[in-house]
């Protein structure tokens, strides 16, 4: 690890690059990595000026090599000046570090290779990469920062680090040849002396070589130096040995998926968090996904799930996030670099058991171009525009694809996805929404002439106006203000991506392939309140202003008032009954305690955790501390079959029906699967009334209603039967209930459609009516999770309705009878 001095040396190189350059222009690196090797091995006086120092060292070496040439041209003829030989065993060393150094670099992992040989061994910026590759800079610069904790790790394990760190150096120096002239070979000398600062010196390094971070102004305040300043030195990170496959093997016996966590006190060596990865869809551990952990200074932590998928993390007094979770045959969980919403705070002399990381196969799509008339189109043109959670950022997966003779292409994507397909000047649209994911068939018409071909530009700054490098900006489709019913009914029809970029060291962005219309800009960076634009259209560029804003604080803990370990915050704007997310925060803390930057405003806060009932709504504001509250709840059990032939459903999905949010690695309402006998077991049900969504492969999905739930309870056992798909068929989704459409409006309920058939058309509610109470329960007190579930319940039963009907303001009564339904 550098001396406070080295350290602070380095910290100064990146504003020398202007004087390297006005002395030696092409040279410039060169005369930067001496002045590096200098600070390295030879540093100032603690006392002595840094700058001064440094920019003399620039100048000195500049004469020098000037010198050097002149005698080069002078004297090629001359004879070699001789050296003090190394000792053999001095040779031995040196060769036998370059030779691991380089089976490191050839064993090193994809994309991490590819961004470390195209770094150092190529020169080339990470701005040059990522155009070349199609990602994001900060991307590239997240892959090279990943690699080199790797290639350190690699190193660990072949000899102790002062021993490598010294061979590295020697290699470093500069290489003397014939006639005493001192040069570098252009590649053995980039490599090197990169690869040595980065290695030896760590995130010192990363700000020498990147070149993108800069010292915060002398005048700055806390919340700017937040935002701009570089990451500080800090040691290497931690060894795989300190969360390895013995660690991970000792994480098998943690709390299985849907049970509780738990939490306890433990000798100092034992503290950490202990989990497992698991397939989202079957249940089954992940062995050997591999889980990237980052801190907010960049270092990043490596481990490796073993068999069953278990993990742990050692604690080491670091704050993580989960920044990446791979395995082969599963998407990458893979946000944009430091914007997970997963992390984790080990606690010294607390262990965590029961941490669940969710990863979702890479199902093979079948995609299918057609024309206006249903015909299948060859050669067309198929783009990904975006993915709704944006969770493949840094490992992004193909998103261009050409059409077979049969207009078909195959594909990987999340829900959500939004791709379109382009060919004879037309241009279609569609949305890998839940019908395609329970067919695995996706159908693209040509039936439209607009591309999504629209950007969004800004700057993302903090209050004094210093730029934000790293903020995540977002662009979600929205309406334009008052909307009738009609236009929101056909958005919800339209297949309009989600974008995202993250801004550059100047807090610069570009939002692309966006539909014509208005988006919401949000924007977001740690330790900031997010802002978001509201209805924003491409006419002017943008400034965003992220304020260091308040925080919302507090615990969650069980009915015993113990802490509850392993938890996901969702955090609501209230306005009426109207709830807007603004944060869902996944957290392994042993303490159970949160901290969410938000603007002013009104908040509901629902904490949910595996094995408990998710919280009811608690009120809060900014910098006031709550408690939240976790009860049991009841249990659910039963079989889930199919309705034709009465066998059970392996790998049916049985979600309880409620607002979600989360990570998809750490989904705040996961729910559970069948097994191989189609039986199920669903903890943590909240007390009240009780629907359930259900659904399977090949079969029509169905939200099973009529259930009320009491704390501590056990329901069922439950059949549930779900109909299967004729051949060709669309997935309808069957449910009980009274056939409208709502939305929430101030504080009411807004009916947005009437299903034909449904009690509410048979009653004689209206599009545009507002719903104010259901069986005497305000919506405004109850909100719209409330309302809905005391909206269904079992066929030919009915619920009583206070509405509103514009223009009028006095509510009337409704009884409406629940049905039968397909939607």
């Amino acid at each position: 690890m550098p001396t406070p001095v080295t350290a602070a040396a380095l910290a100064e190189l990146d504003g020398l690059r202007g004087l390297a350059r006005a002395l030696a222009k092409d040279d410039a690196d060169d005369l930067v990595q001496e002045a590096a090797i200098a600070a390295l091995t030879h540093p100032p006086a603690a006392d002595r000026p840094l700058a001064p120092w440094l920019a003399t060292v620039l100048r000195n070496r500049w004469r020098m090599d000037r010198r050097a040439a002149a005698r080069r041209r002078a004297r090629e003829d001359a004879a070699p000046v001789a050296e003090p030989p190394a000792a053999p065993d001095q040779i031995l060393a040196r060769a036998r570090t370059l030779e691991r150094l380089a089976a490191a670099l050839v064993a090193l992992d994809e994309p991490f290779r590819t961004a470390i040989v195209r770094r150092f061994l190529d020169g080339h910026t990470a701005e040059a990469i990522a155009a070349e590759l199609g990602v994001p800079a900060g991307t590239v610069r997240w892959r090279i920062k990943a690699g080199l904790e790797r290639l350190r790790d690699a190193l660990d394990r072949d000899a102790p680090r002062p021993a490598w760190r010294l061979a590295l150096t020697s290699l470093a120096t500069p290489v003397t040849f014939t006639a005493g002239a001192t040069v570098k070979s252009k590649t053995l000398g980039f490599v090197i002396v990169a690869l040595l600062v980065l290695l030896i010196g760590g995130g010192v390094g990363w700000r020498l070589t990147h070149g993108r971070a800069s010292a915060p102004r002398a005048a700055a305040t806390a919340s700017d130096r937040a935002a701009v300043a570089p990451p500080a030195p800090r040691p290497t990170a931690q060894p795989p040995t300190a969360a390895g496959p013995a660690a991970a093997e000792a994480a098998a016996d943690a709390p299985r998926p849907g049970a509780r966590p738990r939490v306890r006190p433990v000798a100092a060596a034992d503290a950490g968090v202990r989990g497992r990865v698991i397939n989202w869809s079957t249940g089954d551990g992940v062995a050997g996904a591999e889980l990237t952990f980052a801190r907010p200074n960049g270092s990043v932590l490596t481990v490796t799930a073993g068999a069953g998928g278990g993990f742990a993390v050692l604690a080491d007094d670091r704050t993580y996030t989960l920044a990446a979770a791979e395995a082969v045959g599963f998407l990458p969980y893979a946000p944009a670099w430091q914007h997970s919403p997963v992390r984790l705070v080990p606690r010294p002399e607390l262990q965590v058991e029961g941490f669940t990381i969710y990863l979702f196969p890479a199902l093979d799509y079948q995609g299918t171009v057609v024309d206006a008339a249903g015909a299948p189109v060859a050669g067309a043109a198929v783009r990904m525009l975006g993915a709704a959670t944006g969770e493949q950022a840094l490992a992004p997966l193909p998103t261009a694809w050409v059409t077979d003779a049969s207009g078909g292409f195959t594909f990987h994507a999340p829900d959500d996805t939004v791709f379109e397909a382009s060919a004879g000047g037309r241009v279609g649209r569609a949305r890998l929404d839940g019908d395609v994911a329970l067919t695995r068939h996706m159908t693209i018409r040509l039936d439209r002439d607009d591309a999504a071909d629209v950007a969004l530009a800004g700057v993302v700054v903090v209050e004094r106006g210093a730029p934000i490098d790293g903020a995540l900006v977002r662009a979600e489709p929205t309406l334009p203000a008052g909307a009738d019913a009609a236009a929101r009914a056909a958005a919800q029809a339209d297949a309009r991506a989600v974008a995202f970029a993250t801004t550059d060291d100047h807090g610069r962005f570009t939002l692309r392939d966006l539909d014509r219309g208005p988006h919401d800009v949000i924007a977001s960076a740690d330790g900031l309140a997010a802002v978001t634009l509201p209805a924003v259209t491409g006419d002017r560029p943008l400034r965003i202003v992220l304020p260091a804003g308040a925080a919302l604080t507090g615990q969650v803990r069980d009915g015993d008032g113990a802490p509850v370990p392993v938890f996901t915050l969702l955090v609501y704007r209230v306005r009426g009954v109207a709830r807007t997310l603004v944060a869902a925060r996944s957290v392994v803390d042993g303490e159970g305690r949160f901290r969410e930057p938000v603007l002013p405003g009104a908040y509901e806060l629902i904490a949910t955790a595996p094995g408990w009932a998710a919280s009811a709504p608690t009120t809060a504001a900014p910098d006031r501390d709550v408690t939240i509250t976790l009860a049991a709840g009841a249990i659910v059990r039963g079989t889930v079959v199919s309705r034709a032939t009465g066998a059970p459903l392996a790998y049916a999905r049985v979600v309880r029906e409620a607002r979600g949010g989360g990570a998809s690695a750490a989904p705040a309402n996961a729910g559970t699967v069948t097994g191989e006998d189609g039986t199920f077991e669903l903890t943590g049900v909240p007390a009240g009334p009780v629907a359930l969504f259900v659904a399977a492969g090949e079969h029509h999905p169905r939200i099973a209603a009529g259930l009320v739930a009491t704390d501590g309870a056990t329901l069922g056992p439950l059949t549930i039967d779900l109909a299967p798909l004729a051949p060709g068929e669309a997935p309808t989704l069957e449910l009980v209930g009274i056939g409208v459409k709502l939305g929430g409006d101030d504080d009411a309920l807004r009916v947005d459609g009437v299903i034909p058939g449904g009690g509410a058309e048979a009653a004689g509610l209206q599009v545009g009516d507002r719903i104010v109470a259901v069986d005497g329960q305000p919506v405004d007190a109850i909100g719209l999770d409330g309302a809905i579930a005391r909206i269904r319940g079992a066929a030919g039963t009915r619920v009583r309705l206070l509405v509103v009907r514009p223009p009028a303001t006095a509510p009337q009564p409704f009884d409406v009878e629940r049905r039968p339904l397909k939607s």
